[in-house]
């Protein structure tokens, strides 16, 4: 991914992360580059919390909207 891709993804995203779409606080860290781990093909740009604690190992469509179900139901 280059800087001018980088900073086209991330003025499409109004400056925030993709899933939360909080911006990161000025001086702290930037949004990471989310990728599809078989295709690597790149999603969009996480925060640090998204990418990692929502995305992260194990995390599948399925099992989001499972959690995204039990939410709504609480």
């Amino acid at each position: 991914m280059t800087v001018a891709l980088y900073d086209q993804m991330l003025a499409a995203q109004g400056g925030a992360c993709a899933i939360c779409l909080k911006k990161p606080k000025t001086g702290k860290r930037i949004l990471e580059v989310d990728h599809d781990h078989k295709t690597s093909k790149i999603r969009g740009l996480l925060c640090w919390r998204c990418n990692y604690r929502l995305l992260g190992k194990g995390s599948t469509p399925e099992l989001l909207r499972r959690a995204a179900d039990y939410m709504a139901a609480a």
